[in-house]
């Protein structure tokens, strides 16, 4: 099998990585939507991990690890020729990403609530597609994996503590997801789970691990920033507007400014 997202990428729904876009601006939103995302060696790391955890079958038929060659030479230019046109489609990484990647999953199935949490999972790599009741639009998430209570979520980050994770869930949109892909499998009637789990992982060693439920009133707040991004979506897609800030902007001193003065 070769890894592929095509069908999920090809389906017309709108995402919330591409609503997140409207934390920065309606411009931002359009540029998603006509180019698309540019993987990074951060994400690829990430990609790889999730696959490892939740489905490690694939990793020898769909991971390709980059050969150590010399580029400067002849023979080392047409090996690794012949070997990005056998890896077309494959995950692209190098031997430390598949090292840190196999670490990070080990640190998943060694974790007292992490490892059960994995194991209990029902679903795995689910695509989910439904239509939002309000606006009618076609809508879409791909979740980690889903269990009998829970919608789990993996995530890569370079501070698990309680501290830190806590605000990376707010500071990178992570609850607007959790509202979005709650709303998105009950809709659908994939499952009906009652909570949202993040299983967030260290990236670098030794890998520490922390295990989060998402709260009522974060997943409340998500759901009114979500909503907000959606109408807005709504609207600029009917007017073709994507302007961010159309009118000038009174800049005053900011309160944390005005603290230290």
């Amino acid at each position: 099998m070769v890894f592929t997202m095509d069908t999920y990428r090809e389906h017309p729904g709108i995402n919330h990585s591409t609503l997140k876009a409207f934390a920065k601006g309606a411009a931002h939103v359009k540029h998603q939507i006509e180019n698309g995302t540019v993987e990074t060696d951060a994400m690829r790391l990430g990609t790889l991990f999730h696959l490892l955890v939740l489905e490690p079958e694939r990793q020898a038929t769909d991971v390709a690890v980059a050969p150590k060659v010399n580029r400067r030479t002849k023979a080392g230019k047409e090996e690794l020729s012949d070997w990005e046109k056998q890896s077309v489609g494959k995950i692209i990484v190098t031997e430390e990403q598949l090292a840190t990647a196999i670490q990070m999953r080990q640190a998943v199935a060694d974790h007292p609530a992490a490892g059960p949490i994995i194991e209990s999972l029902v679903h795995r790599e689910v695509d989910v597609y439904w239509t939002d009741p309000f606006f009618r639009m076609q809508c879409k998430a791909k979740v980690d994996g889903i269990s009998e209570t829970s919608i789990v979520d993996l995530k890569t980050t370079i501070d698990a503590t309680p501290s830190g994770f806590t605000r990376a869930i707010f500071n990178h949109y992570y609850h607007t997801q959790a509202s979005w892909y709650m709303q998105g499998v009950h809709t659908a009637a994939i499952a009906k789970p009652t909570d949202f789990i993040f299983i967030a992982v260290e990236k670098v060693a030794p890998f520490e691990v922390g295990v989060y439920r998402v709260g009522a009133d974060a997943m409340q707040a998500g759901l009114i920033t979500v909503t907000k991004w959606l109408s807005d979506y709504y609207e600029r897609s009917k007017t073709s507007d994507w302007v961010s800030f159309p009118e000038v902007v009174q800049v005053e001193v900011p309160a944390w400014i005005q603290n230290n003065l």
